[in-house]
């Protein structure tokens, strides 16, 4: 029975495929998993960018430091940060239980 109402229980379509759901929530959770570390890892770069721009002795070796060292590394660090906000950005605007898209 088709019917634009989104409960499954309210059409009868309480016996959904465990296998489709499983293997799309296992893919969702690797997904989200990569996307906490890119967070993490983002707000850690944004964070060594702070202080090598701001500190007198900064986090890079004088080799390699340069003018607007700190202000790329807070560049690379938001850029990290991006695809996880714009991913719960999205989800927060999807019917709730729903993962994919």
């Amino acid at each position: 029975m088709a019917s634009l109402f989104p409960l499954p229980s309210v059409v009868n379509n309480d016996n959904p495929n465990p296998k489709k759901y499983t293997a799309k929530g296992r893919y969702h959770s690797n997904l989200l998993v990569v996307l906490i570390a890119m967070d993490v890892l983002g707000v850690f770069v944004m964070l060594m960018g702070l202080r090598q721009q701001f500190h007198q002795q900064g986090v890079l070796p004088e080799t390699i430091d340069g003018p607007y060292a700190g202000v790329m590394m807070v560049v690379a660090g938001v850029m990290l940060t991006l695809p996880f906000f714009i991913w719960s950005f999205k989800a927060s605007f999807r019917p709730f239980g729903t993962l994919n898209k």
